[in-house]
This record gives C-alpha cells, sequence and structure tokens, in this order.
C-alpha cells in the first residue's frame, strides 16, 4: 500500500513539473509572439504522432478541437523544450492569423534557445532556419 502511493506522489510530481515546464515554455512564446492565446496542454502519444503528425516529425499541432499539440513519448531530452517551444509558437501564430511562418518558427526558436544559453542547439537550428529561408527566396525568385 505505501509502495503504491509512494508510486502515485512521484508520478504526480513528474506530472506537475512537466506541466509547469510547459506552461513556462508556452509563457515564453506567448511573450515573444505578443499575443494573448489560452495556454494548451501537450499530449505525449508516439502512436497519435505517428496517425497525425508528418511523417518523421516528432510532434506537431493541429488546429482540430480548438488546437491539439502532439509530441512523441520518447521525444529526446536536448531536444525537447524548443520542440515544445516551436510547437506553442505555430499554435499561437495560428491562433492570431490563421497562418503558420515556419520561418518565423524557426527563428524564433533560435532566439529561445540563445535565451536559455544552448548555444550549441541554438547554431543547429539556425543553420536549418537558413536553408528554409534560402529555399523561399529560391521561389519567391
Amino acid at each position: 500500500m505505501i509502495n503504491t502511493r509512494n508510486s502515485l506522489y512521484v508520478l504526480f510530481f513528474m506530472f506537475s513539473s512537466t506541466v509547469m515546464a510547459n506552461q513556462i515554455i508556452f509563457d515564453s512564446a506567448k511573450n515573444q509572439l505578443d499575443s494573448n492565446a489560452r495556454y494548451i496542454n501537450i499530449e505525449y502519444n508516439s502512436k497519435l504522432v505517428e496517425n497525425f503528425c508528418p511523417k518523421q516529425s516528432v510532434g506537431c499541432y493541429t488546429s482540430a478541437d480548438r488546437g491539439r499539440i502532439i509530441v512523441r513519448d520518447d521525444i529526446s531530452k536536448p531536444h525537447h523544450d524548443v520542440v515544445i517551444f516551436g510547437l506553442y509558437s505555430d499554435y499561437i501564430q495560428h491562433s492570431n492569423t490563421g497562418l503558420i511562418d515556419s520561418s518565423l518558427t524557426c527563428d524564433l526558436k533560435v532566439s529561445y534557445l540563445k535565451e536559455v544559453y544552448k548555444h550549441n542547439l541554438a547554431n543547429l537550428y539556425s543553420g536549418q532556419c537558413d536553408v528554409i529561408y534560402k529555399n523561399k527566396v529560391l521561389v519567391m525568385n
């Protein structure tokens, strides 16, 4: 009985700390986009990601059901926060304008990573943003 109760406390603490961390990430995205969008929870479910999200993705935002963010439950720790930040950015952009600018999301992720002192990841994502931007410029010309 005591072991079961202790296990429940540990699970509750882990869930609570994840929700609080995600709320902080959401607030950061909301501030960067100067928005008043409502908070939505992250659904951690690899099967849902496989069924609803683009192939090879670790998660996605969908506007169904007033907005859903679905993320793989085995996402790597180093990329977790920036992926969540990017998906919240997509959600907030869509809530505000009905559109999502992927190059803006990419730039916001780089800015977020610099803000939280993850400069190596910021450089990695910055390179990815350059590829996205170059592709847009080539298409526009």
